[in-house]
């Protein structure tokens, strides 16, 4: 509104103006706009917490719903299924004979057997408070030309948590391991075949000593898809892994699509068995680098598509928590063990290729790893 006035000037004449007032309608908008603006800042952190939280959720649902195993526990041996009525005793096992598939089932593995092949886990009492091992089990059972019904890898990730560090190691397939439940030894692959990732965990934990409850089955032949997922992975080459996987005449960083990636960590007739346990923690460690790269929403995105080839008895708010938290700080630098260690086994081929083990040397130089000196 506005309002005509008469001033006097300094000569004392006298001149109009018009002259804006304030209106009180404009303090009004003025105030409603701040209380606006301050309400969008309030509102669209919440907003976004929400949207987290409910991606969150559906990721905890599905992990629950088709990746976690409700796994059971005993307390011995004797209380295992199919234990066997024979006392449990260590037997010298260069005095056995080599193994055979019998008993062993003849199909390949896969994730669903899980729920109906599992022996429950013996509880172990943590050697280390500050040391959680657990094991990553990998089948493959599309590759019915090296291992068939057997685990294909054997992988302990042990994890410092005062430290907040990662150590690998890998545990040869073809070990000649003791049976308690048997009374006998064979080969510590068969034990996923005869009990899922229960007695694999068992396994381990007599012959070695150890106090692991917590495992992750992966099906390797999904890392095909996860990788052309991730649109390939970069790998370096050796001269002979480029020729055979490649069709390459010298080694070299290469961008490898899935197909390629799963040659390369099934690779073993170039060189050894050794070397290809390698392979495979190369192509786990390619992965967590791609991961680490991205955004949170792509972090969310793969490992979210990635839960169809795992399952696991670590609860979802574990595995989406420190232990996801910690897979992103594993890179090629972290210290990684092979099992046996060099001078600690003997190689047999009587009609069965395994290895028997320097027991005791290589319990305490896995100790030292794992635990430190």
């Amino acid at each position: 509104m506005k309002k005509h006035t008469t001033t006097t000037t300094p000569s004392g004449e006298h001149n109009s103006a018009n002259i804006q007032t304030p209106d009180p309608s404009s303090k009004t908008t003025h105030h409603h706009s701040k209380k606006k603006l301050l309400w969008l800042i309030a509102v669209i952190p919440a907003i976004l917490l929400i949207t987290a939280g409910s991606l969150y959720g559906y990721y905890i649902s599905k992990y629950q719903k088709e990746v976690y195993v409700d796994q059971s526990f005993v307390d011995s041996w004797d209380q295992l299924p199919n234990a066997s009525s024979t006392p449990t005793a260590t037997i010298a096992q260069d005095d056995v004979q080599p193994p055979t598939p019998t008993g062993v089932a003849v199909e390949p593995p896969t994730l669903d057997d899980v729920e109906g092949l599992n022996d429950p886990i013996i509880k172990k009492t943590p050697i280390d408070s500050n040391i959680e091992n657990l094991l990553i089990i990998g089948i493959d059972g599309t590759d019915l030309e090296n291992e068939g019904h057997r685990s294909d890898t054997m992988l302990i990730v042990s994890i410092n948590k005062s430290t907040g560090t990662v150590k690998l190691a890998s545990v040869m397939r073809d070990i000649w391991a003791y049976y308690p439940n048997q009374n006998a030894w064979n080969k510590i692959n068969a034990s996923y075949a005869w009990g899922g990732p229960g007695q694999t965990v068992n396994i381990i934990n007599e012959n070695f000593d150890l106090d692991i409850q917590e495992y992750v089955v992966l099906d390797f032949s999904g890392f095909e898809s996860i990788v052309d997922m991730l649109g390939g992975l970069e790998i370096e080459l050796t001269d002979k892994e480029a020729s055979s996987i490649l069709d390459k005449s010298s080694g070299g960083t290469f961008l490898l699509n899935g197909e390629q990636a799963l040659a390369y960590s099934r690779t073993r007739k170039i060189d050894s068995d050794f070397v290809r346990v390698q392979r495979q923690r190369n192509l786990l460690m390619a992965i967590f680098k791609y991961i680490r790269g991205e955004n949170p929403t792509k972090q969310y995105s793969i490992a979210v598509d990635s839960l169809e080839y795992m399952r696991s008895n670590i609860s979802g708010a574990d595995i989406s928590g420190r232990l996801f938290e910690l897979a992103l700080k594993m890179d090629s630098n972290i210290d990684q063990l092979t099992v046996p260690g060099k001078g600690m086994y003997k190689v047999h081929n009587e009609g069965t290729w395994y290895m028997s083990l320097d027991w005791d040397e290589q319990v305490e130089s896995l100790h030292t790893f794992l635990y430190g000196a």
